[in-house]
């Protein structure tokens, strides 16, 4: 029985997804998260098993997947993608350690009672907010089919404004309830639910196509034992490129909203430039022009190229 608990201790604990920073995922995405957050890449065969069927329908489509929380979290997970006992974990022993104490002969309370350990250490060590990024090269419009039946339902979303947006919005989640597996809020997938009615599609300032908001998923470990995490979505596309960003909160998720919110700002406020656009005035300060030029590129606007070419402008 402690082995099986262990490995649904496992699999809940790796499910999971201060000041704060702009934190520049490969000058892809930019994210404003605590200062005590870091990310790391999947690498490219992981990333084509995921997503194989959608990579294989469109050409030379290039997807990047990240993962992003506090650094302990993910030293955690890639020290596992790099083939490491998870088991030799600190956490895991002490938890197992504890465990074998206990020798509980109820595996249901078992379980409760590694995963109330669990999130002890999760608040403890401020793990609150993990976000796996998913970022594709293309913008939505770019991966339409003309005739397609759902891609031409998007293109009509597109002609549509805010207001109208949330109607449409309301008309398809009516829709989604009549669906097997599903009811005015929730839609089932085997032992997971999923709640959508929160979920919203609007125009972003620039126009664009967003599906955003607050879900909470619950998965079933037994009949009488599920896991529940608060969750949030977006899905949207900015300077020719999509964006798919999924957050969960396990422990302290009183703030979690605007955490999320917080976090996803700078992705639409960035605006690509190219060097050739950048305007050096010979009246202005010398100095001022540097310090607005380090600013650019301390936020990601410019790549280190860019703001190095910029930076010669200035100096001659």
């Amino acid at each position: 029985m402690k082995k099986i608990v262990i490995t649904l201790f496992l699999n809940f604990f790796l499910f999971n997804l201060a000041s704060g920073k702009i934190l520049n995922v490969e000058n892809k995405v930019l994210l404003d998260v605590p200062s005590s957050h870091n990310f790391i890449k999947y690498r490219e065969e992981e990333v084509a098993d995921a997503f194989s069927d959608f990579i294989d329908t469109y050409e030379d489509l290039k997807i990047d997947a990240y993962v992003v929380g506090p650094s302990k979290y993910i030293e955690l997970e890639r020290a596992i993608l790099d083939g490491e006992d998870p088991m030799e974990n600190k956490y895991v022993k002490s938890i197992v350690k504890k465990l074998e104490k206990k020798n509980f002969q109820n595996e249901v309370k078992a379980m409760n009672w590694m995963i109330s350990e669990a999130k002890k250490i999760m608040r403890k060590e401020k793990i609150d907010l993990i976000t796996y990024v998913i970022v594709i090269n293309r913008n939505l419009k770019d991966l339409l089919v003309l005739g397609n039946e759902v891609d031409d339902a998007v293109l009509e979303l597109y002609s549509m404004n805010n207001s109208e947006l949330l109607n449409k919005t309301k008309e398809l989640k009516q829709m989604m309830s009549l669906l097997d597996g599903a009811n005015s809020k929730t839609y089932f997938v085997g032992p997971a639910s999923i709640e959508y009615n929160r979920l919203k599609i609007q125009k972003n300032n620039h126009g664009e196509l967003i599906l955003k908001g607050p879900s909470k998923v619950t998965y079933a470990v037994t009949d009488t034992l599920t896991l529940d995490a608060k969750t949030n979505i977006l899905l949207g596309s900015h300077n020719d490129k999509m964006y798919l960003l999924i957050s969960a909160c396990y422990v302290d998720c009183s703030k979690f909203n605007s955490k999320f919110n917080k976090m996803i700002k700078p992705i639409f406020s960035r605006v690509e430039k190219k060097t050739n656009d950048i305007k050096i005035s010979p009246d202005s300060n010398f100095v001022e022009q540097l310090k607005s030029l380090n600013e650019l590129y301390k936020s990601g606007v410019l790549t280190k190229e860019e703001f190095e070419k910029a930076k010669k402008k200035i100096l001659n």
